[in-house]
């Protein structure tokens, strides 16, 4: 189990290094390791439902042509997103959750809070207001640890007006642009990519937490919880999770 700390890991997708990114196998690996904090991907279907992936297109975790947007929901939930190029066999048979699906399994860890980004693609399909009405009413068992997030800010203040309990912005870029931005935006938390920012440079102090994503070992996590972040953001939940424990404290 990982201790807590100043810095706090967020399994993205998952344990996404040893399952299948973003299916209940990997997110329930990660809570069963210790993590408390998860992020997925949502996309919607044809018929307005929201699932769990992250690209629309299906050749990367599923091995097929065609778009999670084009597929019912009947159809899309038999899609296997075993990742086969990664795994082989392993996982065979492993579909594509539902975003209830991942509510239900939330309501075994009352701890655990959950941040959802809003692709672009389902965005750009449906809009703004039906994706984020469907989001909120498939987690309106466990909306107090849901946040939604995306680098959309018409989405994320819909999501707000709607009466989500928080939210997240993700930003593109790191600049005095985007920082004017996020104050008057004022969200709970901020995610930015690690690549994205510049070196040495601490970030932006406001009443929100930072979140980092693409870290993969401790050091870099350390530097960046000295410039301000709280949340890091990996792929690699089990071997992170370990480095944390082993250095105690």
């Amino acid at each position: 189990m990982m201790r807590r700390s100043s810095i706090e890991l967020i399994a993205h997708r998952g344990n996404a290094a040893e399952f299948p990114e973003n299916t209940l196998p990997a997110l329930r690996s990660a809570l069963e390791l210790g993590l408390r904090h998860l992020r997925i991907d949502v996309q919607l279907t044809r018929d307005g439902e929201p699932v769990v992936i992250h690209d629309h297109e299906l050749v990367r975790t599923a091995g097929i042509e065609g778009s999670v947007l084009d597929l019912s929901l009947a159809e899309a939930v038999a899609v296997e997103v075993a990742e086969r190029d990664r795994f082989s066999d392993r996982f065979a048979g492993t579909r594509m959750p539902r975003l209830a699906d991942v509510a239900r399994l939330l309501a075994d860890w009352p701890d655990a809070t959950l941040f959802i980004a809003l692709r672009r693609a389902s965005l750009a399909r449906h809009g703004a207001d039906k994706f984020v009405t469907a989001v909120l009413g498939a987690m309106r068992d466990c909306a107090d640890r849901s946040v939604p997030i995306a680098p959309d800010l018409p989405a994320i203040e819909l999501a707000r007006a709607r009466g989500a309990a928080r939210v997240g912005w993700v930003v593109s870029a790191y600049d005095t642009h985007s920082q004017l931005k996020c104050e008057a935006l004022r969200p709970d938390y901020v995610f930015i990519d690690e690549r994205t920012l510049p070196a040495g440079v601490p970030l932006w102090r406001g009443p929100w937490r930072w979140a980092v994503y693409e870290v993969a070992a401790l050091p870099q996590a350390l530097v960046l919880a000295s410039r301000g972040a709280t949340l890091i953001e990996t792929m690699r939940v089990r071997a992170l999770a370990r480095e944390f424990t082993s250095r105690g404290p």
